[in-house]
């Protein structure tokens, strides 16, 4: 009884007895799988931040070389816009040309046809004219010359005479 009341008043026995309630809440908490999964969690973390961090240099990277690029990529959009205005340039140009063409086209056209319209009033008029000279020159004529008007006067009767009815 000796051992007994020694294990009683020691703390061997509280200390097997809180062992054996940890062993317990261990078994029954599976305290082992719950760790293997934490660990499992951390692991995983571990490698999306690893695979998150590979990402992000190699888009880092990318950047990088984009911005490399960029002044020789800007020197083309500057030689591509200047092309295009200097284009847009001689198409204004050429255009303007030909605007102003056509103008003079029209213009000398538009003159050609009043000149021709003036001219041919002009002799119209100049046409009237002159024949109203050479009336009035042969009525003169034949009213100061009587031996003229006699021979018309003859000459227009053999011709009705000739004609055959």
């Amino acid at each position: 009884m000796n051992i007994i009341h020694i294990i009683l008043e020691s703390n061997l026995l509280n200390f097997v007895i809180v062992l054996g309630i940890i062993i317990f809440l261990i078994y029954k908490i599976n305290l082992k799988q719950k760790l293997e999964k934490i660990r499992n969690n951390i692991t995983d973390f571990v490698e999306e931040s690893s695979n998150e961090k590979n990402i992000s240099e190699n888009e880092l990277n990318e950047i990088k070389n984009k911005i490399k690029k960029l002044p020789q990529e800007t020197d083309e959009i500057k030689k591509s816009a200047k092309n295009n205005v200097e284009n847009i340039s001689q198409k204004l140009e050429n255009e303007l040309e030909e605007k102003m063409s056509d103008i003079d086209n029209n213009t000398n056209r538009i003159l050609n046809l009043e000149t021709k319209k003036f001219k041919s009033k002009l002799t119209l008029i100049l046409s009237e004219t002159s024949i109203n000279l050479a009336e009035e020159n042969a009525i003169n004529q034949l009213e100061n010359n009587r031996d003229l008007h006699d021979k018309y006067i003859y000459e227009a009767i053999n011709e009705l005479d000739r004609i055959d009815l």
